[in-house]
């Protein structure tokens, strides 16, 4: 059986990564590939960099189209909220002939459990440019009650934390947009949820959380990874598998990611998912991987 998870770059991984382990903890991993694909269709520019929300929509269709094809596989996880978003967009998503969980669903619900908790409801969506843009979390979760929704566009961190696991170009950029964040708010608040909408915050959601501390802000966490991952271990536990093969990862890109890039993910996964970090070690770079241009 093979799982296909998905992001525009390795922010993703994060959910490979916690498949492998749940997989492994509960020894129903025999016959499974976890296929990773980057779905970002150049080195030097991602989604976000594309001059319109109809262009990513006709490239992540492509990347579907292509990759389903070649693959095939049994179902499909966006491990990524820019794609999640505009994945009903797609013509692929009438047409697809397997199951898809989006991270973005997970975000929403994850949110919607945390606010039937308080008394106070307020919430940060941290994203990138096109989720932001896109206005989907804050859509969805303005209709309930006393809710205040902040969304705050991170440009450029999903990129600093995937290039320095040490968290400190994270730490240069997140105090910015963490004080222009709170700026936000008609009055000054000292509790709020984070919501991590990229799938690459949750590496450094310490950092967040301390942070907001330290402008006296009590913070919960909400990292829709974990529940992704959670709900995709929960569907596994209803299927058969007939084989007996090793749980096995692989990484494909239409590109090679560079050895610094890959430096600071074995900092990040060492220890916790070996067969998702000797993946990307050993990534398969395929240049026609899916139509682009």
């Amino acid at each position: 059986m093979r799982w296909m998870i998905t992001d525009s770059g390795i922010g993703g991984l994060s959910v490979c990564a916690g498949l492998e382990r749940g997989l492994r903890e509960t020894g129903a991993g025999h016959g499974i590939e976890l296929l990773y694909i980057n779905a970002t269709p150049e080195a030097q520019g991602g989604y976000n960099s594309l001059p319109s929300q109809s262009e990513r929509i006709r490239v992540f269709n492509n990347f579907l189209r292509d990759t389903y094809q070649s693959f095939l596989p049994d179902q499909i996880a966006i491990a990524c909220n820019t794609l999640s978003v505009i994945y009903e967009d797609t013509a692929f998503s009438s047409q697809c002939p397997v199951k898809v969980r989006g991270v973005v669903d997970a975000g929403v619900q994850m949110s919607k459990t945390y606010l039937r908790s308080q008394s106070e409801k307020h919430i940060i969506v941290f994203a990138t440019e096109t989720t932001t843009e896109a206005d989907t979390y804050p859509r969805k979760l303005r209709g309930a009650e006393n809710v205040t929704v902040v969304a705050q566009a991170c440009p450029g961190l999903a990129s600093a934390i995937s290039g320095d696991a040490s968290g400190a170009a994270c730490k240069l950029l997140l105090k910015n947009y963490i004080a222009e964040a709170l700026d936000q708010f008609e009055t000054q608040t000292t509790s709020a949820a984070a919501l991590l909408a990229c799938t690459h915050y949750g590496y450094q959601a310490h950092v967040f959380k301390e942070l907001l501390a330290d402008k006296g802000v009590n913070t919960e966490i909400l990292n829709p990874n974990d529940l992704l991952i959670e709900q995709l271990l929960a569907e596994n536990t209803s299927m058969r598998q007939t084989s007996n093969a090793s749980l096995s990862v692989r990484f494909v890109s239409r590109f090679p990611i560079s050895q610094d890039v890959i430096h600071a993910m074995g900092q990040y996964l060492a220890g916790t998912a070996p067969l998702t970090l000797n993946a990307l070690q050993n990534q398969e770079v395929i240049p026609d991987l899916f139509e682009y241009r």
